[in-house]
């Protein structure tokens, strides 16, 4: 079962509230302080120190939006991207990209977010998507992408690492930030999982 650590739940606040405020010009609640990272040398797994620039074009998509507790999150975005995954084989569209996953609200007991499979093109206007997936489009824009190779059971230590790197470098995260899952690990625990995280910046 995925347990989220309180260090990946910060993060997660603090990049969403800034983007919610960009984007919809209401206040937000202050986001609470980010811990200092601990001491000790983090795993290479937590490195940050790979994060580069990149500019991501906008490719269209299927997307599920849903809403999952910490404790299930892994799980509801497995099933979320297997049902992607078939209603675009239904619809005869080639998907392009490995899965992903924006987050957009959280707090202390779940998130917000949007699976979405990218898509080789548009689909067509008669194409008519079924089981709640809509036809939509990706997060585009400048962004500083980092790796992770572990076990998502271990997220929590890379997001510390980006929070820290991103102050260091006096960066201001805004918006949703993203997952991309670039292969399928057997569970929350595989430490053979490889990931994307994409955070937008300003």
């Amino acid at each position: 079962m995925l347990r989220f650590c309180r260090p990946l739940l910060i993060a997660a606040v603090a990049f969403a509230a800034v983007g919610a405020s960009a984007q919809q010009g209401t206040p937000q609640p202050a986001p609470p302080p980010v811990a200092a990272p601990a001491e000790t040398n983090p795993p290479a797994s937590a490195d940050a120190s790979s994060g580069h620039e990149v500019t991501l074009e906008t490719l269209p998509t299927l997307s599920l939006r849903g809403e999952a507790t910490w404790d299930d999150g892994y799980e509801a975005l497995t099933k979320a991207f297997e049902t992607l995954k078939a209603e675009a084989r239904r619809l005869g569209l080639a998907v392009t990209r490995p899965p992903q996953a924006a987050f957009h609200e959280t707090n202390d007991l779940n998130f917000k977010y949007e699976a979405m499979v990218l898509l080789e093109k548009a689909p067509d206007a008669a194409a008519k998507p079924q089981a709640g997936v809509t036809i939509g489009a990706s997060p585009s824009g400048k962004a500083y992408v980092f790796k992770h190779v572990g076990a998502y059971d271990d997220i929590d230590s890379i997001y510390e690492a980006i929070t820290a790197w991103l102050d260091e470098k006096g960066l201001t995260a805004k918006g949703s930030f993203v997952e991309e899952y670039v292969n399928a690990p057997t569970g929350s625990d595989d430490s053979k999982l490889e990931l994307n995280i994409y955070v937008f910046v300003q």
